[in-house]
């Protein structure tokens, strides 16, 4: 595992539309605050500079940002060579910053900004120094570059109390600068929301308000109360999200409760905007003004879905406010986001739209968005902002492609993509023109297309996951559509080849893609800074015995791809179509899973299921599997498949199991397979047998004890002799790192519930630790059992293993992922892969405390004995099936759920 800085892109927040620059604190009108107004400094200025510096002024103040950025060049250039004094100089880069921010040369600004800090600290100003870091902080962030501007604003170890010595905030307070430290606490909120941590935005834009309102600066007012508007529309969308997914895996309870606290956050959002709105009004401030009635138009579309009257009012006052502000590019992005609302407002379901970009919206004010669109790329084209202009053409070219006017669709994506520059917009635009050509039937241009546009996206795949955390839904709306639908172009491609060798080439440019996209998942759903560390050397080469399956649901048809060695050291490969619609593998996948569970089934009604997945996947290929004499599968799922132990298939006399040893695999470059010494096994095993509660964001969540444990670490102990077993106080955090800190450890066993949910937030172990947390005040201190996150655990390894002698093997028994869940099992690849383990045996569901003893301890045996990782776990479940025969134990609910994922040797 390496870490690694993320590159971040220049129009992030304009990707997904969720954080569009008009929303950040850097539109502030009174930055023009800082030193003197332009107006006033340009009166300072030598005569020979006085010119070029009110000219600029002049088209600056009339939407020329262009012109005012070459006369200030001008200008920048005729100080330069008359060596004029360095003040000159410092209040021409001043201008010309705040210029280049406006038509989104960010790094042209930051340039020029640094070279202004510079000065101030040389002629010892820090109050200017202060505040012009707060400026550039507030340009990182308009970058996407968040964390960056938290560390300018307040230093990398920020806590509530205090700021490093050199950060804007603690420049401010230490010069009792006021404006500069209300603008810095404001400018930190905006960060930590657009970082996704909304609790800790919320401080902060609390405190600059407080400041604000005791300086009496209600332009700072308005925008704190904007602040703290979008940071509740984040909460009320993230719980949204929760809601949603609850609502898929069942938890009735749990959905009920998100939407609750969704209901409340938005309206909590309302009163802010609707008290930012009046302040602003009452004080002529058109650009808060716009913000608010922006803001406000969405809320209110959910709030009264059935009186659109209110959300009409509102959209035109938008848009009578739009009028009178000067052409700038957030003007320009405020009109694009216009054109999105108004499509997005009196939609019947509404939970599930996220953005017109991915979606083709039926509305009766589509031919003024279309107005609104080109007003847009009329204003890019006159202050000469190319991505801009690139960016409105792109979304003009969706609304022509929902009407199915495919010609001048692919026109102004061409131009979009002609004006691309980040690969953000690059990816979109790309994926528009392969939809395009795709459906006019030119299918080479339309994989090329594609094919672009994953190429953008590899670029990114770093920052999709770090800028914006509660993007993560997002990701299957507006990211894997594009692999999906170039695997599908690529495999249908196959139908129509008659070589075998044509046929092997196409599959091989399959593969890759499958890989691509299990790494975007995997990537997506860790969200943090680990980077995934990748093998190049193909799973198939492996060994002659092992085949690879790889599944892609589409919507129409399920594939299925056989991988074998040639023993030439290449693979060969073959694709069968299930013609199945992805509603029905759901359907099926979560039938068959609740069958699974429930061992009390005494006429085994799962097997129906379990034989109609066998047809599937293993029937089709059943003369290759036996051609070859295959010994072990390696499963590569999508989706809702990874939700069931593909041990259970069934044949209609035996399981998979009895005739294959399986074992899955997260990709082919993230799995390497090699060969260990199972002879020198050694186990640091914890476990937890107390009930438990842990604090979640539905709640308390309480966990029975779990009985067997201490028996499960005793055979674990008396298998191998060298291993060592700790319970409930002692399974803690800190004792978990110091002995591995002592020894360190090929396996780790942790036998306690491990609860996988939405993302890696809320994946997470129970350990013995008692902690007390109060959230309210007046309420009584609650006891929990702390949580070992899955960036906890990855932290506490990644401190005591070293990078060449990875974790061998990383079990967790007694975790449980929810059915219908095809987010949860992602947790299981990924806190394997974040524990810098070669493999981990995990279970899929609340095993039997009885039998989970017997099988670990088998599976210890076995490999200790010389077996492979999944042959080990293949022998103790036919074991356990032998020695149950006839009788209840045997079902497949008592043995089953226990997976090997990874490494298989």
């Amino acid at each position: 595992m390496q870490r690694f800085l993320p590159r971040v892109r220049r129009i992030w927040a304009i990707l997904f539309f969720t954080t569009l620059t008009l929303c950040l604190w850097l539109t502030h009108p009174s930055l023009t605050i800082w030193h003197k107004g332009i107006a006033e400094i340009a009166t300072a200025q030598s005569p020979i500079l006085m010119e070029p510096l009110q000219q600029g002024l002049k088209l600056y103040q009339a939407g020329d940002i262009q012109g005012a950025i070459q006369s200030w060049q001008k200008a920048l250039s005729s100080a330069q060579e008359r060596k004029s004094n360095s003040a000159e100089v410092i209040s021409i880069q001043t201008y010309l910053a705040r210029a280049y921010q406006q038509i989104g040369q960010i790094p042209e600004a930051i340039a020029q900004l640094k070279q202004v800090i510079d000065y101030y600290r040389q002629t010892n100003e820090p109050i200017e120094v202060g505040r012009m870091l707060t400026e550039q902080a507030q340009l990182y962030s308009s970058l996407g570059q968040h964390r960056r501007a938290i560390t300018i604003l307040c230093g990398e170890n920020q806590s509530n109390a205090t700021c490093s010595q050199d950060s804007a905030i603690e420049i401010a307070r230490y010069q009792s600068d006021e404006l500069g430290e209300v603008a810095a606490w404001g400018s930190l909120g905006n960060a930590h929301r657009l970082q996704g941590e909304y609790e800790q935005a919320i401080q902060d834009f609390e405190r600059s308000d407080e400041i604000a309102k005791g300086i009496n600066n209600q332009t700072y007012v308005v925008s704190n109360l904007n602040g703290l508007a979008n940071t509740y529309v984040s909460l009320a969308g993230r719980n949204q999200r929760h809601a949603e997914f609850a609502s898929e895996v069942g938890d009735k309870k749990a959905a009920e409760k998100f939407q609750q606290y969704t209901v409340g956050y938005d309206n909590q959002a309302v009163q802010y905007f609707e008290q930012s709105l009046h302040l602003a009004q009452s004080q002529n401030d058109k650009v808060n003004e716009l913000r608010s009635l922006v803001g406000l138009i969405r809320l209110y579309d959910r709030q009264h879905p059935y009186e659109p009257a209110i959300v009409n009012n509102t959209l035109q006052q938008a848009l009578v406010v739009l009028e009178q502000l000067p052409d700038s590019r957030d003007k320009a992005y405020a009109v694009i986001q216009l054109a999105n609302l108004l499509q997005l407002v009196n939609q019947k379901n509404q939970s599930v739209i996220t953005d017109p970009a991915t979606q083709c919206l039926k509305s009766e004010l589509l031919p003024k968005s279309v107005e609104l669109l080109n007003k847009a790329v009329a204003i890019n084209q006159k202050i000469q902002y190319q991505e801009g202009e690139s960016f409105a053409k792109g979304r003009l070219g969706h609304i022509y492609e929902c009407r199915q006017d495919y010609q001048q669709a692919i026109n102004l994506t061409q131009q979009a993509l002609i004006g691309a520059v980040a690969d953000e917009n690059l990816y979109m635009w790309a994926w528009q023109a392969g939809r395009l050509f795709r459906a006019t039937g030119r299918v080479q241009e339309a994989i090329n297309f594609y094919e672009k546009s994953i190429d953008s996206l590899k670029s990114i795949r770093s920052d999709l996951i770090l800028q914006q955390r509660d993007l993560q839904f997002d990701f299957r709306d507006k990211v894997e559509p594009v692999y999906r639908e170039l695997l599908e172009l690529r495999l249908e491609q196959t139908n129509d080849l008659v070589q075998k060798s044509d046929i092997q080439q196409n599959l091989e440019s399959v593969l890759p893609i499958i890989d691509e996209l299990r790494l975007a998942e995997l990537q997506n759903y860790l969200g943090n800074n680990c980077d995934l560390a990748l093998i190049q050397k193909p799973v198939p080469l492996v060994g002659k015995n092992t085949a690879v399956l790889s599944s892609i649901i589409l919507k129409e048809r399920l594939a299925i791809i056989l991988t074998l060695s040639d023993g030439e050291q290449k693979f060969k490969s073959k694709v069968f179509w299930v013609p199945v619609k992805s509603q029905e593998v759901r359907d099926v996948i979560n039938d068959l899973r609740t069958k699974l569970e429930k061992r009390s089934d005494l006429e085994n009604t799962y097997k129906a299921r379990a034989q109609q997945v066998y047809n599937w996947f293993i029937r089709p290929f059943l003369s290759d599997l036996e051609k070859e004499k295959i010994e072990t599968l390696v499963f590569i799922q999508d989706g809702i498949l990874r939700s069931i132990p593909i041990a259970v298939l069934f044949d209609g006399k035996q399981f998979l199991i009895e005739k294959y040893a399986i074992a899955f695999a997260p990709a082919l470059t993230l799995t390497n397979p090699q060969q260990s010494n199972p002879r020198e096994l050694q186990v640091l095993a914890f476990g937890l047998t107390q009930p438990a509660t842990v604090e979640t964001d539905a709640g308390s969540k309480n966990f029975e004890p779990l009985t067997q444990v201490q028996s499960e670490l005793k055979a674990i102990t008396t298998s191998l002799p060298k291993s060592k077993g700790l319970l409930d106080r002692d399974f803690t955090p800190e004792r978990l790192q110091e002995e591995l800190e002592k020894n360190t450890y090929p396996i780790i066993h942790l036998a306690t519930h491990g609860k996988f949910g939405i993302d890696d937030r809320e994946t997470f172990l129970v350990t013995g630790k008692k902690v007390t947390i109060n959230r309210q005040k007046s309420l009584p201190n609650k006891i929990y059992n702390e949580k070992l996150t899955i960036n906890d655990l990855y932290q506490l390894i990644n401190r005591t293993y070293p990078q060449n002698k990875p974790i061998e093997l990383l079990t967790l028994t007694a975790c449980e992922t929810a059915v219908g869940s095809d987010r949860e099992t992602l947790g299981l690849a990924g806190i394997a892969i974040q524990a810098g383990s070669q493999s981990a045996i995990a279970t899929l569901w609340k095993v039997d405390d009885a039998a989970t003893p017997q099988l670990i301890a088998k599976f210890y045996q076995n490999w200790h004995s010389g077996m492979s990782k999944a042959k080990a776990l293949q022998a103790a479940q036919i074991a356990w099936l032998q020695t149950h025969q006839q009788q209840l134990e045997s079902h497949p609910g008592y043995w089953a759920p226990f997976i090997l994922i990874g490494n298989w040797l």
